[in-house]
């Protein structure tokens, strides 16, 4: 039986971010999609060499140039992999979403990147069928973690027995 060669899928990994302000998201129309359908999430497909830059460079350098926007920190909250994209130069992509506030800016889109960019409130992306459900499930891990860092620490239970003491 002949052996026959194949060749290993090619993948990208693309980064983008999950704005939240307010009670709400901001939702973009990149002029050329990044990610599946007409609508998106700031951000990039990487380029560089692993290792040479930190993805969260990258990411802040994007929504500045994209959205005139300063984040805080970028936290993962949700993955998903999309086959067969568009421009014909991967077999798969990894696409990473990353969670944020937004800290400084004022809403600018780069009209030669971004047809539009939004702020949509975060009950109405978690309408049934009103976003995809990778961005939903971005959402929904995104506040998840919110209710958990914002929720107040427990004292620790207070010993019966006190300070040990010696006799």
């Amino acid at each position: 039986m002949p052996i026959t060669q194949q060749t290993p899928m090619a993948y990208q990994v693309g980064a983008f971010a999950l704005i939240h302000h307010q009670g709400a998201y901001l939702i973009i129309r990149p002029r050329a999609p990044l990610q599946p359908g007409a609508q998106g999430l700031p951000g990039l497909i990487l380029a560089a060499d692993p290792g040479s830059n930190p993805v969260e460079l990258h990411l802040r350098r994007v929504i500045r140039e994209q959205v005139k926007l300063v984040v805080s920190d970028l936290r993962l909250v949700g993955s998903y992999v999309a086959r067969g994209v568009p421009e014909g130069h991967a077999d798969a992509r990894l696409h990473l979403i990353f969670g944020t506030e937004y800290s400084a800016g004022i809403l600018d889109p780069d009209a030669t990147q971004l047809s539009a960019a939004e702020w949509i409130p975060g009950p109405e992306l978690l309408d049934p069928g009103s976003a995809p459900d990778w961005l939903q499930s971005a959402i929904r891990e995104y506040e998840t973690a919110a209710q958990t860092a914002a929720a107040p620490v427990a004292a620790p239970p207070r010993s019966r027995l006190g300070f040990i003491r010696r006799r």
